[in-house]
């Protein structure tokens, strides 16, 4: 079936013409010539030493060594063995290069315009609302590692367009892909992976979406209605960040993504701009120290205003922490350590009213036994504190840890430890509760404009279709418009150049609003892809327009030109 699939058309058509007649027994024996003559030459052209021996490869007349065959004028499929041998460049995994041979060569066609219809969103992936934080961690990839990993998830066969979002709070996988089932089985690959987990520990702390789910979720994720604290800002600009990463020239986004996460980060921004979700709003870190000042009394039997505080890491969430700590009776000064002092010192200038001191790594656990309350942010990928760390260092006193971390810096196991009180990102649910309830008509609000976006987005995802039709419209009105103005020439020739720009600015006038009315109803978004067909079928009958297929794919020329 390999060596028939990739065989010469000609081969095609007179084998399939073969089989189909109805040949007796003493019409066979002149045929035979027919039959044979035909099988050898396929025979030939398909040799093991030419296409299973080397890849397709074939030997060059200067060294010897294995080349690729050049590609025949006009030939607009690349044989298997090119193709094996461009990606075996790329990748010497050959379970790889099988995969990406076996990726469809183009995308489905919408039946009555020829254009490829765009693939559907998905969006797998796991948050506070369904994983513990000891499952999440397993999946947390830093922002710098975004692109190159996207770009894996990019290479599967059945995945057109990807983009990672990975925070304290959520992991998700953002994808275009037309066969779901088979996107999903690479991506569990892929997850499982990633994790060290089995499919079977993955799926309970999974969630799937896709179409307009899947679009909703982005748009609720950016405008903070799906974040632990509800209306939190700094989710947009991690929105922001995967947007920036997919958009640029080496990144994963097409034109399907690229266009929804403009969209997710327009909408968090209105959302914002246009209800009170943000008023009053807590970020993580404002949340745990609020953890901080509830529980210190309960643990260490001190007040808060009486504790000394250290803070591990000096990033974002550290620049938060201060911020709010600043706002209370926090006792000072607050003892920052971190691996490096810039950081810190630059912390220390955006604070100029909090007094800080400053530490450097290596003096942490000095800063641990002094300290009351110690908040810890860092971007380590293993714990700094343990169980028994806590316990050979000899601690003096009750202490409370507040880890913000994804992966945790603080380790599950040491909330055993004696006198000790360990809190992680997950704890914090107990604060925003309340937070979230003082906020519910605000989330109303937002759910209003965001399905406006909904439709909005859907609308220009089907547009996608209509665009070549809509061209059509358009050239066929000014192609009449001219020609009667042509037909008039003699009339309109005693006109002057103002009376003339006025006749064509009339005249245009008059077809585009003719125009406005079907163009509008082709742009409209429908709840099921046949009213889209049957729209475009409308009003190519209509209007007589042709094949819409040829104007979609002399528009693809031209782009293709314009690019070169």
């Amino acid at each position: 079936l390999k060596l028939f699939r990739t065989s010469p058309p000609l081969f095609q058509t007179w084998l399939g013409f073969l089989l189909r007649a109805k040949m007796s027994a003493p019409a066979m024996a002149p045929r035979a010539f027919f039959f044979l003559l035909p099988l050898v030459a396929f025979i030939l052209w398909a040799s093991p030493s030419k296409f299973l021996g080397n890849g397709g490869l074939t030997r060059s007349r200067t060294n010897g060594g294995l080349v690729a065959p050049r590609r025949r004028a006009g030939c607009s499929r690349p044989r298997h063995g090119v193709l094996r041998r461009k990606v075996a460049e790329l990748s010497p995994d050959l379970r790889t290069v099988e995969a990406l041979m076996e990726r469809p060569m183009g995308a489905p066609k919408c039946p009555v315009t020829g254009i490829a219809l765009p693939g559907n969103v998905h969006v797998v992936g796991l948050s506070h609302n369904t994983a513990d934080v000891s499952v999440r961690e397993k999946l947390a990839i830093p922002e710098a590692e975004w692109k190159k990993e996207a770009a894996r998830l990019n290479g599967m066969p059945s995945i057109e367009e990807a983009g990672i979002l990975s925070t304290c709070n959520r992991f998700e996988v953002y994808y275009v892909a037309h066969d779901t089932s088979k996107a999903n089985e690479e991506l569990m690959d892929f997850l499982k992976s990633k994790s060290g987990l089995s499919e079977e520990e993955l799926n309970p702390n999974l969630f799937f979406h896709d179409g307009q789910m899947a679009v909703n979720h982005i748009l609720r994720v950016s405008s903070g209605l799906d974040s632990l604290v509800v209306g939190e800002g700094q989710i947009l600009s991690q929105v922001k960040s995967c947007a920036a990463h997919g958009g640029d020239q080496e990144g994963s986004f097409g034109k399907v993504l690229g266009k929804l996460f403009n969209v997710a980060v327009s909408t968090g921004k209105r959302v914002r701009s246009e209800t009170g979700i943000s008023k009053g709003a807590v970020s993580i870190s404002s949340a745990a120290a609020q953890l901080s000042e509830m529980k210190v009394k309960e643990d260490l039997d001190i007040n808060f205003e009486d504790a000394r505080i250290a803070i591990i890491g000096a990033g974002e969430m550290t620049r938060l922490l201060v911020t709010h700590l600043a706002s209370t009776k926090a006792k000072g000064p607050l003892h920052i350590v971190n691996r490096g002092r810039e950081r810190m010192e630059k912390l220390d200038e955006m604070f100029p009213d909090v007094d800080m001191s400053l530490h450097t790594l290596d003096e942490m656990w000095d800063q641990i036994k002094e300290a009351d309350i110690v908040f810890t942010s860092t971007f380590a990928t293993d714990p700094l504190i343990d169980k028994s760390s806590l316990e050979s260092n000899k601690l003096q006193k009750n202490l409370m840890l507040v880890d913000i971390s994804v992966p945790v810096n603080v380790h599950y196991d040491a909330k055993e430890a004696e006198g000790v009180a360990a809190y992680h990102v997950d704890d914090l649910k107990q604060v925003v509760d309340a937070n979230k309830e003082k906020r519910m008509a605000a989330v109303r609000e937002a759910e209003k404009l965001i399905e406006h976006e909904i439709k909005e987005f859907e609308g220009w995802k089907q547009s996608l279709r209509c665009i070549p039709a809509i061209k059509m419209l358009r050239e066929k009105g000014e192609d009449i418009r001219l020609k009667e103005l042509a037909n008039a020439g003699q009339i309109l020739q005693g006109l002057s150049q103002k009376e003339k720009d006025t006749v064509d600015r009339v005249t245009k006038g008059i077809i585009n609003k003719l125009l406005h009315g079907p163009m509008s109803h082709l742009r409209d978004p429908e709840d099921k892809m046949d009213r889209v067909e049957y729209k475009l079928e409308t009003v190519q009958k209509m209007f007589q327009l042709g094949a819409i297929e040829a104007a979609a794919a002399q528009s693809g020329k031209k782009k293709k030109q314009k690019k070169q």
